[in-house]
């Protein structure tokens, strides 16, 4: 007799909990290593900081970084080379 397969999900449930996980996972990494190069290429101190941050802090840490990419590392206007 087999045995019945309440509360194991099985067919789209699987897919859902194996798929999108691992999906949203990658998109995290792509993003994060993209914003990695980005800074080191701005030769910012905190490229490793912001790559952490974008991985764990997802969406928001992204736009966050963008809006102010402009003013990190040496060739920023932050670091005050107009003293």
């Amino acid at each position: 007799m087999p045995l019945p397969l309440q509360g194991i999900p099985v067919g789209p449930e699987l897919f859902v909990l194996l798929v999108v996980p691992v999906f949203f996972a990658l998109v995290a990494v792509i993003v994060s290593a993209l914003i990695y190069r980005d800074a080191k290429r701005r030769d910012s101190g905190h490229a490793i900081a912001w790559t952490v941050g974008a991985f764990f802090g997802g969406l928001i840490v992204w736009v966050l970084y963008f809006v102010v990419r402009d003013e990190i590392g040496r060739s920023g206007s932050a670091t005050g080379s107009g003293l």
